[in-house]
């Protein structure tokens, strides 16, 4: 258990493209054992198929060999019986002492005139030489009890040797199973007879044609071997087992070199009926069973498992190899590509680690178009723009603090200062002189909020700076400027940065007022755009010429300057630097102005709530 907890915390809870190959091997090992599987199912059941079909043709093809015997058989029959000499002297034959009968032929063939009548044993010679399966016939005669062999190059006659009753016995089984093999006959026949035990033969008991009296029987008698020649040439690749069984379950025919079954009743007769599943034979075995015509005879196929086994364990060898070799391959091509992944994210982690330690000038240089490498573009995309980010807030911290500094110098004695304009107030309202007085008390309001050291106002206070300022022109130029300012109570306590409008303002005293007239106006309101205030300040004076006006929009739409511009200078450039320093790029300043006419400018910067700067 150590061994295999080392192992896991070394190589695989820290190390993704670890778990990776291990997960997908694991999933391509399953997916390749399912799919071998599925093919030695398939296949096995294709071998399977193939070795019954071609066990079923076997078994056609030894159906036709026996079905043609059995039909020349029944042709032999109906040629004795459709001959009435024939008949006749076959009849004579059975029911005559051999002696009488030869009597008979000869008294045929002397008489004058008569036409030499053909005998019923020339007849079955001559179906001996056109059936070359056929090794012999046997005639019996139940009258006079005597049997006649008749070869392709013989002929005797014998008579019955053991007790009646024995031969009735036969005589009767052999009318009800017209089919049986020669060592069943071994007490009866002769030796010559049941000599052969590759020998089986088929009954037919004989009548009078006339009397429909029973007056014997004929058995043919068939070489086996003839059946095993007969696949041979017919049907050369035997697949499993053949046997041919009479109706009773004798085995007539076994194609085991053996002879296995040959001459005995079939011990598993009652379980061929099945021939759609695997039924326990000598083994586990599908067959197929096909009826011989009327013939009574059954030819059955026999397939084993052992027949198909040397066929499935080769294809399951091959299927082993083969998925081993699929599975190899695939773990191989899986385990380069995820190696050459890894390569770049520990490249990744190495310029990770050294932008951690404050090293922003780490570029990732990644080949290729996926997801790594766009992982490494959106990094030094982040770099440069920490490096632009730090840039631009060191720039806005070296301005507070010169802000700052310059506060600091202007608050020279600040108490000092006020009481001083207080008493001066004071003795202007003395004098009489109130409007002085008043100037005095807004420049001294004015004088207090600029040297505060606070840098966050509300909207409100910077819009009543800005008031307070206009009343000092206002009063100094009698009755020449005139003052709108409009805030929406909504936004009032909005935070904003310290002395962003005021410096507007100032621009249109400096640059726009026009002394000499009369009508000048200015207006300031503030409104809420959706999540945005919107401060507007407009004035009717002089405008800005269009060359000037295009180089100031120019200044304001280039990229933020370090360095600002003219140093301690106030005016639109230092409000939109401000504002993009403070808000972002989304937020800053716009100007439009028609020489003559006048300006309008724009204040755009985000709705914030007390507490969020």
């Amino acid at each position: 258990m150590n061994k295999l907890r080392r192992f896991y915390l070394n190589h695989l809870k820290r190390k993704m493209f670890n778990k990776i190959i291990l997960i997908y091997s694991a999933v391509m090992m399953v997916l390749f054992l399912i799919a071998a599987v599925m093919v030695y199912q398939y296949q096995v059941q294709r071998i399977i198929r193939e070795e019954s079909d071609a066990n079923l043709k076997t078994a056609q093809v030894l159906s036709i060999y026996l079905n043609r015997q059995y039909e020349n058989i029944q042709t032999l029959v109906q040629q004795i019986y459709g001959d009435a000499a024939l008949s006749d002297d076959l009849i004579y034959f059975m029911n005559h002492r051999y002696e009488d009968y030869l009597g008979h032929r000869l008294h045929l063939f002397s008489r004058p005139g008569e036409q030499r009548v053909q005998s019923f044993s020339s007849v079955l010679k001559s179906y001996l030489e056109q059936n070359p399966g056929a090794s012999g016939v046997t005639i019996f005669s139940y009258p006079k009890d005597f049997y006649m062999q008749i070869r392709p190059q013989s002929q005797q006659l014998k008579y019955e040797n053991g007790s009646k009753a024995d031969w009735e016995s036969w005589f009767s089984e052999r009318k009800h199973y017209g089919w049986d093999t020669m060592n069943r006959y071994g007490p009866f026949l002769d030796a010559a007879v049941n000599a052969s035990s590759g020998t089986y033969s088929y009954f037919r008991e004989l009548q009078d044609p006339w009397t429909l009296e029973k007056v014997g029987m004929m058995m043919a008698e068939f070489d086996a071997g003839q059946l095993s020649a007969w696949l041979k040439t017919r049907a050369p690749d035997v697949r499993g087992r053949i046997l041919v069984m009479s109706s009773r379950g004798t085995v007539i025919y076994d194609s085991e070199e053996t002879g296995g079954y040959a001459g005995q009743t079939y011990p598993y007769l009652h379980q061929l009926d099945n021939t759609e599943k695997w039924i326990p034979l000598d083994e586990m075995s599908k067959v197929n069973v096909l009826s011989v015509g009327n013939a009574e005879l059954s030819v059955v196929g026999i397939v084993s498992k052992s027949s198909i086994h040397d066929s499935t364990v080769r294809l399951r060898n091959t299927l082993i190899v083969v998925t081993l070799l699929f599975v190899t391959a695939s773990f191989l091509v899986t385990f380069t590509v995820m190696r050459k992944h890894s390569k770049k994210i520990q490249r990744i982690i190495r310029s990770m680690s050294r932008i951690g330690e404050g090293d922003l000038s780490v570029r990732i240089q990644m080949p290729g178009e996926d997801e790594l490498q766009q992982i490494s573009v959106r990094v030094n995309d982040m770099c440069e723009r920490l490096e632009l980010y730090i840039d631009k807030m060191y720039t806005s911290e070296i301005r507070q603090k010169h802000a700052e500094l310059v506060a600091l110098q202007s608050q020279i004695q600040p108490h000092f200062l006020y009481n001083t304009l207080e008493s001066i107030r004071m003795r202007a309202h003395t004098s009489g002189a109130k409007e002085v007085g008043q100037m005095i008390y807004n420049l001294s309001v004015m004088f207090r909020s600029m040297v505060k050291k606070d840098t966050i106002v509300t909207v409100q206070e910077e819009i009543e700076l800005c008031s307070i300022y206009l009343d000092l022109f206002r009063i100094r130029y009698e009755g020449r400027l005139a003052v709108g300012i409009e805030l929406d109570r909504e936004i009032g306590g909005c935070r904003i940065t310290k002395l962003l409008i005021q410096p507007i303002v100032e621009n249109y005293i400096v640059h726009g007022f026009r002394s000499l007239e009369s009508d000048n106006e200015i207006s300031l309101s503030a409104v809420r755009e959706e999540e945005r205030i919107v401060i507007t300040v407009a004035d009717n004076g002089k405008g800005i010429p269009a060359g000037r006006l295009e180089e100031i929009r120019r200044m304001l739409s280039a990229p933020s300057q370090p360095s600002g511009v003219g140093g301690s200078s106030i005016g639109l450039i230092n409000v939109h630097e401000r504002i993009r320093m403070n808000y972002g790029e989304d937020y800053g300043v716009t100007v439009c102005s028609e020489e003559g006419k006048g300006t309008v400018v724009r204040v755009r910067i985000p709705i914030l709530r007390e507490g969020f700067m």
